[in-house]
């Protein structure tokens, strides 16, 4: 039996928890509706954003600039010598800044021992301040070259934005003062496989294609899985330029230091710019190069 004297503070109660209960609900509701217009307003802005980087790609990539001097590369005696030239001469680009020992020991050193001998290698330091130039004169190949830099290339401050586009200055400066009929390029604590340059020159030859790519495959440090690089036609994030070749002849497209403003890294940014261009692209299903993630791998290359 309940005691009359309880029983209207229980009601009371009863009372007050029903009147919160729908203040949390309205809350809730609130709550839910101001979500709702915050998440349709970032969602507004997101493609906003992705309509300014559309405008932003077509005032830097300039497709019909790039496909005029496609057509007029296709009528030179450079494009023809490409694709018929039975032994070719390859330039190898490797951009460096303080990685000389990976330089030489592992860079260098996969690039000598290439099934395919008919190459030069321009290494650009990046404003160099190290002992590169020194080691890569004990490395005692006349097929090498470094050229330094006098400063190093003012980055973007943000580590992602760095990276996009870091090395780009370098392999560009490669790029003028390359004498080679195809350009490769290679990451300074990368390596090629041994048939790399063969197994690319001959897909190209064979599809007649301007530049032609392979699989990459990402070393990590143990106890990490290793993960191959790699789709035809290529994609943003399965292309890598280590992997790949293309004539000279279309020089014109070279490594954009500013991709990153479009939330590309250059590697795809120049693939991409390719694509819309019109460039035959040619594919090889083999891995041709080993990359290790600098940001894996650092502290256990300290000192390289």
């Amino acid at each position: 039996m309940v005691d009359r004297a309880v029983a209207p503070r229980t009601d009371g109660l009863r009372a007050e928890i029903a009147r919160l209960n729908e203040m949390v609900e309205q809350m809730h509701e609130d709550a839910a509706g101001s979500l709702g217009g915050l998440i349709a307003e970032i969602s507004q802005l997101g493609s906003r954003i992705s309509e300014v980087r559309g405008i932003a790609a077509g005032t830097f990539d300039d497709i019909g600039y790039l496909r005029h001097e496609l057509i007029a590369a296709r009528a030179t005696a450079e494009h023809e010598r490409a694709l018929n030239d039975p032994e070719p001469l390859v330039t190898i680009r490797i951009p460096t800044y303080v990685r000389s020992r990976l330089l030489v020991d592992r860079a260098l050193t996969s690039i000598a021992r290439q099934t395919y001998q008919n190459f030069e290698v321009i290494v650009v330091g990046d404003g160099c301040t190290n002992d590169t130039a020194e080691r890569i004169a004990e490395f005692g190949d006349p097929r090498v070259r470094f050229v330094n830099l006098p400063f190093r290339h003012p980055y973007p401050e943000d580590p992602e934005h760095r990276w996009f586009v870091a090395g780009a200055p370098g392999v560009n400066v490669g790029t003028e003062l390359a004498n080679g009929t195809w350009l490769a390029m290679l990451g300074d604590d990368d390596e090629f496989e041994p048939h790399h340059l063969e197994r690319l020159l001959e897909t190209a030859r064979s599809t007649r294609s301007e530049m032609v790519y392979g699989n990459l495959l990402i070393r990590r440090p143990p106890p990490q899985e290793d993960q191959i690089l790699a789709r035809y036609p290529p994609e943003k994030g399965w292309f890598n330029f280590q992997a790949a070749i293309f004539m000279s002849a279309l020089r014109c497209f070279e490594f954009s230091t500013t991709s990153w403003l479009l939330n590309e890294p250059s590697d795809w940014n120049l693939c991409r710019r390719m694509l819309e261009a019109g460039v035959r692209i040619g594919y090889v299903d083999r891995v041709v190069t080993i990359h290790y993630p600098s940001t894996l791998w650092e502290p256990h290359h300290l000192g390289s």
